[in-house]
């Protein structure tokens, strides 16, 4: 009866928040912007659309997405400011700054300032982040006889795009030199630059530290026979090219070679998903992986992510493994983080010298860019948890 309840609650929620969004996206279109601004909007749109279906094939899950990151970018702090700077604008070169003109003109500096103060960018984060850290479990059950420990990483832009190797002749004379570029021919590289370059090892963006944390996780799970799933689906914007396959132009196959060249994890420990490119395909996946190879895995999954999106990545692969009733337990081991817990969170765990704590400084009141970036991305979070919420792919909207 309970938890008919909570379902009948949770689901009165989304339909609420639904007719908000509704709302919400009327009055924009309707009373906020010009007609003829909502006209160009519309077609940039249905451009935006069939750009996406061209490129895409036909309308699918992926075509919903990136249509909410195109829409989710009005809602951001930097792309909200900027639409208030652009009503100001046009009222400015139309009829003058009237009173509404100035609001909005005080409302985008100012959040403008706000969300660049990294006093307020470490606030928001460190708020996130501590609800990873009270969803993370540091006593794992044992295992039962015979399973295997499972770790998902998610390795999407853990690493970045970079040449590798030859794997066919070089092209011979100037027959491939883009003639037609805008500012001519580009200066080509040296057949030594070129080996320089092919040969770096894979190097690792702001959230490579999902790799390292994985590994270390596979060695402390050694006498478990664990398994590291590789979730990283093709880069954004590498093309495909004639003879490559997904295991070509996959993040995972870089991150796997990373694993194996610089951890000594063995390839047969490592599993590649080279399909996913965002959470719910990661689960999605992960549950066919485990189903389809038979693997024994103790009703036990072990995730790997940034702390900011751990509720939210955790929420999803529970509500995607346990869609049979088989009582999955999703073990959370958020990594990346920006901050570290307030000293109120640690006065009963460390002192003296073990109490690791940062100090405000003068530099905590001045915007920066970084600070910026991460308020963004704790905006964007909410954003994106808010939307699985709405596709039910979270319940509830938050883990805790």
């Amino acid at each position: 009866m309970l938890l008919l309840v909570t379902d009948v609650f949770l689901l009165l929620t989304q339909v609420l928040l639904w007719i908000l969004v509704a709302l919400a996206a009327r009055f924009v279109l309707l009373k906020a912007l010009p007609k003829a601004f909502l006209g160009g909007l519309v077609l940039v749109l249905l451009v935006v659309v069939a750009a996406l279906t061209f490129f895409k094939g036909a309308p699918e899950q992926g075509l919903l997405g990136d249509i909410w990151q195109i829409i989710s970018l009005l809602f951001n702090p930097l792309g909200l400011i900027l639409i208030f700077l652009a009503i100001v604008w046009r009222d400015a070169e139309n009829k003058g700054v009237n009173a509404t003109s100035k609001w909005l003109l005080r409302i985008a500096v100012a959040a403008l300032i706000l969300f660049s103060l990294p006093v307020f960018a470490n606030f928001v984060a460190q708020r996130t982040e501590l609800e990873a850290i009270q969803i993370a479990q540091p006593d794992v059950p044992a295992l039962p006889a015979g399973a295997q420990r499972v770790i998902v990483l998610m390795g999407q832009n853990t690493t970045r795009l970079k040449l590798r190797p030859r794997t066919e002749a070089p092209p011979n004379g100037q027959n491939n030199l883009d003639k037609n570029a805008i500012f001519g021919p580009p200066e080509q590289i040296s057949e030594g630059r070129f080996g320089l370059l092919a040969n770096q090892p894979v190097q690792l963006t702001e959230q490579g530290d999902r790799i390292l944390y994985a590994a270390q996780l596979y060695q402390s799970e050694r006498f478990n026979s664990p398994i590291i799933i590789v979730s990283a689906g093709p880069r954004p914007g590498r093309s495909k090219k004639e003879g490559d396959n997904a295991d070509n132009i996959s993040e995972a196959s870089d991150i796997s070679r990373l694993l194996q060249s610089q951890f000594g994890i063995p390839g047969s420990a490592i599993i590649q998903d080279n399909d996913s490119t965002s959470v719910i395909e990661s689960a999605q996946n992960t549950r066919k992986i485990l189903e389809n190879r038979r693997i024994n895995y103790g009703n036990q999954v072990m995730v790997v992510t940034s702390a900011i999106e751990m509720s939210r990545t955790a929420l999803t692969f529970s509500n995607e493994l346990n869609q049979t009733g088989q009582n999955v337990a999703v073990i959370s081991r958020p990594t990346d983080f920006y901050t570290i817990p307030p000293r109120g969170s640690l006065a009963q765990r460390a002192k003296g010298r073990d109490l690791i704590e940062r100090n405000l400084m003068v530099s905590d009141f001045l915007p920066s860019m970084d600070a910026l970036n991460i308020s963004t991305k704790v905006v964007g979070e909410s954003l994106t948890s808010l939307y699985y919420f709405l596709r039910g792919w979270v319940r509830p909207l938050r883990a805790g």
